[in-house]
């Protein structure tokens, strides 16, 4: 009788709970150094899916989503430079860069402050690390929200090689990426 009721406690439970699909876009951004100058370039993420689960009352508990990146869309405006860049990421081997991110809401957001960070693990030459972005510009009306997200990546810890230009012109190891995130919720 005593596991009927606490089977019955954890069925009600999850049943109070709900989950709300919201469909993701995001324009990214990476800027990087070298001995030479500064450099950056631009990609686009593919459309993804963000799963919100919220408590009885309402309140964000959990979010999940999957955001994928072709290497070979990734572009520097120099195609030598591009060229580069994807031999670097062993783009034949491992054409895709993937940010997953499945989190308690608590660990995003505390009390009534905007969200201020966002755990992710990211993978890149089928190496997976944990990174920790900042989350700025958090606007949420209705069905849709915004928000930058920014975090460094160390080509070092992310085993990517950049070989060195005449032996003189070197990358640093430091890449700044933002990423311009727009969610909108899906109807029910």
């Amino acid at each position: 009788m005593k596991f009927s009721f606490c089977l019955f406690c954890l069925l009600a439970g999850s049943a109070l709970a709900d989950t709300s699909r919201w469909s993701g876009t995001s324009n990214i951004s990476f800027d990087g150094t070298s001995t030479l100058h500064d450099w950056g370039g631009k990609v686009v993420a593919k459309p993804f899916a963000t799963i919100v689960t919220t408590d009885a009352a309402g309140n964000p508990t959990q979010v999940e989503a999957t955001v994928i990146v072709e290497v070979a869309k990734m572009d520097t405006a120099e195609a030598k430079r591009d060229e580069n860049m994807r031999k670097a990421m062993h783009a034949t081997d491992h054409p895709l860069i993937t940010g997953v991110i499945d989190t308690p809401f608590s660990a995003i957001r505390q009390g009534d402050a905007a969200p201020a960070t966002l755990p992710l693990k990211l993978t890149m030459l089928g190496k997976t690390q944990t990174i920790t972005g900042r989350i700025s510009h958090w606007k949420h009306q209705g069905d849709k929200a915004s928000f930058d997200l920014d975090f460094d990546l160390s080509l070092k810890k992310s085993d990517i090689k950049v070989p060195s230009v005449l032996l003189f012109i070197r990358v640093g190891d430091t890449i700044k990426v933002h990423a311009a995130v727009s969610l909108k919720r899906n109807p029910s």
